[in-house]
């Protein structure tokens, strides 16, 4: 009697945790269409300035010392590395020479500033860096489908593709929400999140899979709450350690690697949830039932 309400509570959480999942979406996909999402350096183009600059101040402080009209046109961020300091420009915002802007740095700052390197991007390499990092993301959508179809039925599929979906989407919501710029390790970050959703799901899957294939005579809520338990320790101890992880470098990584370490952070923390409340949920909601599977072990017995 007690399984069996616990098992009908799993199934009452796994509904309500599909319905603020669908929120969620919904949300994010206003976010990006309200806010859109900072294109970095990489994508947009521009001049990329490097400085170093010995101080124990943070970019807040060391922007304050700057005078006008050099504080409307720069703003200093850390590099990552101890007492080197970034400016990101547009194409046409450099309007002094960089030795220049460096010695005007000295002298409001009232530090010695050495430039180090000058990187210049074109639109035309952003535009196209921009359009292979998409082509990237696409072909490993496309090869997740296919493997998929061979893998499952065509409803366990659909239910693990629209949870490796909703991550992404997710994931890209809390980008623009926190209006951190979106660069090309921001997607190897999303391409990361997206395998290890995607592997999360398969796991359930797999279990659910073995279990409609033994001619169960357990309905299809029942076989997917034991799945879940069946799985439910893997995930929480894989995910745990990896959130340890990721979150050691969002905390230490630094600016350079902060937009990569919170897109995998937000990723691995919606990519647990969806993998117990979308793709297993959806599957359901489509029909998916036991006989779906039993049906296939049964045509080549009748061979």
């Amino acid at each position: 009697m007690f399984h069996r309400f616990f098992s009908m509570s799993l199934t009452r959480w796994r509904y309500l945790g599909l319905g603020l999942s669908v929120l969620l979406t919904l949300a994010s996909l206003g976010l990006l269409a309200i806010n859109g999402l900072q294109l970095g350096l990489d994508f947009t183009g521009g001049i990329l300035l490097e400085f170093k600059i010995q101080t124990l101040k943070d970019a807040h402080e060391i922007n304050a010392l700057l005078g006008e009209p050099l504080r409307a046109l720069v703003s200093l961020q850390p590099a990552g590395v101890p007492g080197e300091w970034l400016i990101k420009l547009p194409p046409e915002g450099l309007t002094m020479p960089a030795q220049e802007l460096a010695d005007r740095l000295a002298s409001q700052l009232g530090l010695p500033v050495e430039l180090l390197r000058t990187t210049i991007v074109g639109p035309q390499v952003g535009a196209e860096l921009f359009q292979q990092g998409m082509m990237a993301v696409l072909v490993a959508s496309i090869a997740i489908s296919v493997y998929l179809a061979f893998r499952f039925e065509w409803r366990q599929a659909v239910g693990i593709l629209l949870s490796v979906l909703h991550d992404a989407v997710v994931a890209l919501g809390l980008l623009a929400l926190f209006h951190i710029e979106f660069d090309l390790n921001v997607i190897a970050g999303l391409m990361a999140v997206i395998g290890y959703s995607l592997n999360d799901s398969i796991v359930i899957s797999d279990r659910l899979r073995d279990i409609l294939s033994s001619r169960t005579r357990l309905g299809m809520h029942e076989c997917s709450d034991i799945a879940i338990k069946a799985t439910f320790s893997r995930t929480m101890i894989t995910s745990g350690t990896t959130l340890f992880t990721v979150g050691a470098l969002l905390l230490f990584g630094g600016d350079a690697l902060h937009g990569f370490a919170f897109t995998l952070f937000a990723g691995i923390m919606t990519g647990t949830l969806s993998s117990i409340t979308v793709a297993s949920t959806v599957q359901e909601l489509l029909g998916l039932s036991p006989a779906a599977y039993q049906k296939k072990e049964a045509l080549p017995e009748a061979a």
